[in-house]
């Protein structure tokens, strides 16, 4: 198992990503308009302060997740030199890594990286796969294989 192994930013997610504090900047509008009109100085200031931070994260979101999915970039790669998080910008290297696990959540699962030694991201790393395009759970098995492949070769 030689041969590179990439995964694209996942469009679903960014595209989730972006609608879901467009939509929170939809609902909470009205009521800056209405409170801004009504003379309520203290509930628009909030809201907007609200609305501020919807609209970081949604250009957060468009600019790291969704542009990148759009134009097919590659989420995580596996070679023969190691895992590469280019979300993260993080690279790995397969001689520094004990074990490869996946840890499941709510709405996405997480490949745990245990490291042998303490390094400048601590003893392990967490590479969130809400982002990448695959099933989690396939992804995870793939990097053990590869992680295997690697250790038994080397």
């Amino acid at each position: 198992m030689s041969e590179t192994i990439q995964y694209p930013y996942s469009k679903a997610s960014g595209f989730l990503g972006v609608i879901v504090p467009l939509a929170f900047v939809g609902i909470t509008f009205n009521n800056l308009r209405q409170s801004y009109l009504a003379g309520f100085t203290l509930s628009w200031i909030l809201i907007a302060f609200a609305d501020l931070i919807f609209l970081s994260l949604l250009v957060y979101i468009l600019f790291q997740r969704l542009i990148p999915a759009l134009q097919n970039k590659i989420a995580l790669k596996l070679d023969e030199e190691g895992i590469t998080d280019h979300i993260r910008n993080i690279i790995i290297s397969w001689g520094d890594i004990k074990d490869i696990n996946m840890e499941s959540g709510r709405n996405s699962s997480k490949m745990v990286i245990d490291l042998k030694e303490e390094t400048e991201y601590g003893k392990q790393i967490t590479i969130s796969l809400r982002w990448v395009e695959g099933k989690d759970l396939e992804i995870c098995e793939t990097a053990v294989a590869y992680f295997e492949e690697m250790t038994r070769l080397s």
